[in-house]
């Protein structure tokens, strides 16, 4: 299903949240279209005027491989927020060793592009990193693809091994910190796995996760403030305006 244009039109002072999962009864974000909505609403009063949709894709339970059932939903939102928010199209891949396969699909198949650009939102599993994760990177890169990695600070293999994220930097990839892991909530190794990404400049935007209003909220606010008291207003400008309006658009991004 093809989106209006007016969806893919975004203000030039937005703050973008690109990592969002608002689309309900698909994943483990809202359960139906009154939280969807309520979690939409939360993020806009903070000050988001742009969310990206990223439902989980091809982990475990939530295959969500049909990129039309996932517009549908998207269409219903946006019709009910009356574009307050703006929500764009988007997913969190689950890495495989196929991606570039899968990429190649098109329209036709699962993966959904940050806004149809050709930046992916890519998930690990949480305490390790698949041997095949550089060379696949590496791969998206070379046919013009550039995997977002999510919330590295929470996954514990990169944890140990920063080293290790810098090189899937190197090979074309780009990072997203959690908003709620730079305010303490997903626990003191995250918050400074975080800082240590900082230092060796490896962060390239922040974006919320949100999955509901109890346990995941959106924190994009309270963690622009701190980026701004902890590493200055030239990073914040640069995680939280210039590098989401950036990906949004299809051009590159620049780290902090």
């Amino acid at each position: 299903m093809e989106l209006p244009r007016s969806l893919l039109v975004f203000s030039a002072f937005a703050m973008i949240d690109l990592h969002f999962h608002c689309l309900p009864g698909i994943d483990d974000g809202p359960d139906d279209w009154d939280e969807s909505v309520a979690l939409c609403r939360h993020a806009a009063a903070e000050g988001t005027t742009t969310i990206v949709a990223t439902p989980h894709v091809l982990r475990e339970g939530w295959l969500n491989e049909d990129p039309r059932e996932r517009d549908e939903l998207l269409l219903k939102l946006n019709t009910l927020l009356g574009g307050r928010p703006a929500v764009l199209p988007g997913c969190e891949y689950f890495f495989s060793a196929d991606a570039v396969e899968l990429w190649e699909e098109g329209a036709a198949g699962p993966l959904a592009g940050l806004n149809r650009t050709a930046y992916l939102l890519v998930e690990f599993p949480g305490s390790s990193v698949p041997r095949s994760a550089g060379d696949v990177i590496h791969e998206l890169a070379v046919i013009g693809v550039t995997p977002v990695i999510a919330h590295p600070e929470r996954n514990l293999q990169l944890v140990r091994e920063p080293e290790l994220l810098e090189s899937l930097v190197r090979k074309g990839a780009v990072t997203q910190i959690t908003a709620s892991s730079l305010v303490g909530e997903f626990g003191r190794a995250a918050l400074a796995a975080a800082g240590d990404f900082f230092r060796r400049g490896l962060v390239h935007v922040v974006a919320s996760d949100a999955h509901n209003l109890d346990r995941r909220p959106p924190r994009l606010a309270a963690a622009r403030e701190r980026v701004r008291r902890d590493w200055g207003e030239e990073v914040e400008q640069l995680l939280f305006d210039v590098n989401p309006r950036a990906i949004i658009a299809g051009t590159p991004v620049r780290s902090a």
